[in-house]
């Protein structure tokens, strides 16, 4: 049993947007507050640019603004999280799976299990393979909203920069992310499960508000709007679940992401939530000296 290749580039989609669905990151004080298109240079360098993105497929996401396609425009290399070829999509596909053998209805339980079945349906995802998925890739699915295409923020990028032949590189791979999940004990896993359940009716009103936040370039509140959802679940969980998928990562993707900017004329595009922050890129890259300009 496979997944079809609109399921592939859902799951991808929803890999590299558990930040803003589902794990939940306080609010700090920053001077990043607004902005998601920031220009980054250091004395003898060309500037690059850094875009935070919101990992959507909502068309009011995916037009990309004046501002944001200049700057890609005149840009000679792409960014990404995470390398976006069909290798990947299929890398992407097996980590969300089981072990061989191995089914997700024994691992919940008959009723918990059916309510899995019921709501994924809503994905167009069927029962035989929710039964292969494991706990945490259901829990991200259901913090994520109903797809409308399959050409989410984040593809749309990285489709154009393969058009125009540029050099296009990725910050991370698919296990490393996939890590911050499967090392969590299947306990863990159900209680994120549990709760992405619970909030299921709530989420889509969650991703409005999300993606207005996005649209109006505030980066505050959209922490401010994770803070708060952050005290109606475990909050020991959340909070381990955070420094996996937000500080450590930043600081794995701003060391990865010197050669760009020594290179310069790089078009870095990473989540929304990884740009603001003390821990945050922008503040990072600015402890490493860098000029970090407000753009967009």
């Amino acid at each position: 049993m496979s997944f079809s290749h609109r399921q592939k580039l859902r799951y991808y989609a929803l890999l590299i947007g558990v930040v803003v669905a589902l794990v939940i990151s306080p609010v700090r004080a920053s001077e990043f507050a607004r902005g998601v298109l920031w220009a980054v240079s250091k004395p003898g360098l060309h500037a690059s640019y850094i875009l935070g993105t919101i990992h959507s497929d909502d068309p009011r996401v995916t037009q990309i603004p004046a501002a944001v396609a200049q700057a890609f425009a005149n840009s000679r290399s792409f960014t990404g999280e995470l390398d976006m070829s069909v290798d990947s999509l299929e890398q992407t596909q097996q980590a969300m799976l089981l072990p061989e053998g191995s089914r997700l209805k024994n691992i919940l339980g008959q009723a918990r299990f059916n309510k899995c079945v019921k709501l994924m349906a809503d994905y167009g995802v069927p029962d035989t393979v929710v039964n292969k998925m494991k706990p945490w890739a259901i829990a991200v699915q259901l913090n994520m909203p109903k797809p409308v295409s399959d050409r989410f923020l984040d593809l749309v990028l990285y489709q154009q920069a393969v058009a125009r032949a540029m050099p296009v590189h990725a910050l991370e791979t698919i296990p490393e992310q996939i890590a911050v999940f499967d090392r969590l004990p299947v306990d863990q896993q159900i209680i994120l499960l549990d709760e992405a359940i619970a909030n299921y009716e709530s989420t889509p009103a969650l991703i409005d508000t999300l993606i207005d936040l996005y649209l109006a370039r505030d980066l505050a509140g959209l922490q401010a709007v994770n803070d708060d959802q952050m005290q109606k679940g475990d909050l020991s969980l959340a909070a381990e679940v955070e420094q996996r998928l937000i500080v450590q990562r930043n600081h794995r993707m701003v060391a990865r992401m010197q050669a760009r900017l020594i290179e310069g004329d790089a078009f870095i595009a990473v989540g929304a939530l990884h740009l603001p922050g003390k821990e945050g890129i922008l503040n990072l890259l600015e402890q490493q000296g860098y000029q970090v300009k407000y753009v967009y």
